[in-house]
Parts: structure tokens; sequence; C-alpha cells
């Protein structure tokens, strides 16, 4: 029997939906209006039993440099070791919001201070935007070879903030969840 690839129409057609469904999800679309309700503002304080640990950037270094070592990562500036000074709530014990009609400034628990406003815009070589998605706050960050995502998400009528970070690099790649309660 003779080997074609991709005779069969059924996965013919399953990698074009897969395509488009890449490409749709590539070409995501925020919105700049804040969805009724979505109020940010004020103090979070971690949920340390409900998040994930801080990553251990120090082990990401070591990782990533067996694989610079072995040719596996060929950009060294692309690399998750940066994940919490790029991405500081991936280690915040405390956060302090302020929502305005055009932007989010946020205060880490580190002193860290970062504004964020909806749409696009550019901040320290970084391509950001921001805006919302199914009632989720979208934070899209890239830069060479480094993609972030970051979403909030209110929960328990407003008193629980969920923060999904998935970052991609050239080397290891970081996902990670952290888990507020409002505070005073």
């Amino acid at each position: 029997m003779r080997f074609t690839p991709f005779s069969n129409a059924q996965v013919k057609r399953s990698l074009i939906v897969a395509l488009i469904l890449a490409l749709v999800a590539a070409c995501e679309s925020l919105s700049p209006t804040i969805p009724i309700g979505f109020d940010l503002t004020g103090e979070w304080l971690l949920d340390a039993n409900a998040s994930d640990s801080t990553p251990d950037t120090r082990a990401i270094r070591r990782a990533e440099d067996l694989d610079i070592a072995r040719g596996k990562q060929k950009n060294v500036g692309a690399s998750a070791a940066f994940v919490i000074q790029d991405f500081p709530v991936v280690a915040a014990q405390r956060l302090v919001i302020e929502q305005n009609d055009d932007s989010l400034g946020i205060r880490y628990s580190n002193g860290t201070y970062r504004d964020v406003t909806w749409g696009r815009t550019e901040r320290n070589f970084w391509q950001i935007e921001a805006g919302w998605s199914n009632r989720v706050f979208v934070i899209l960050s890239r830069r060479d070879d480094i993609t972030g995502r970051e979403e909030m998400k209110l929960e328990a009528g407003g008193s629980r903030l969920r923060v999904m970070v998935d970052v991609k690099t050239e080397g290891r790649d970081v996902m990670i969840e952290r888990v507020y309660v409002r505070g005073r």
C-alpha cells in the first residue's frame, strides 16, 4: 500500500479547522470597554493556599543554561529567568490597584508600579495590548522572542481576583495562577 500524506478528507478538514482556530486566537481583539461591575480598585492580598508558588528563577536559569549548552535554546535574552522582573504579579503578595476609565495602575508588594492603558501601547521595549475579553481583563505583552498573557478575572461577587499568567520564551515557559482576596 502506497502512503499518501493527507489523503483522508477528514484529516484535511480537521487540519483546516485547527488552522482557522489558531488564526482566530492569534488575532484576538480586546475591547476597551469596561464590563459593568468590573472594578479592580483597592487592595488585594494573596491567598497562598489557592495560588501557585512563585517561580524559582534560579532553577529556571540553570535549566536554560543546560539547554543553551545542548543547543536547544539559541536566544539567551529570551529567558524565563526574568519572569518576576517582567511580570511582577507572579511573586506579589499584595496588589494595590487604581482603575480609571482608560487605564489601570498596579503597585506590587515589591514596590514596582505599573500603568496599563487600554488598547495598544509600547513601554520599555514591550508591545502591550490591554482590554477585556468575556469579562476577563487581558494584558498581552510581546518583546523579541517573549510573549506574555495575563488574565485577571473577578470571582465571588468581586471579592476574589484570579490572575493567570502564561509566559512563552525561547527558554522555559512559565504558567502560573495567583488568587487574591479583596482587602480593606
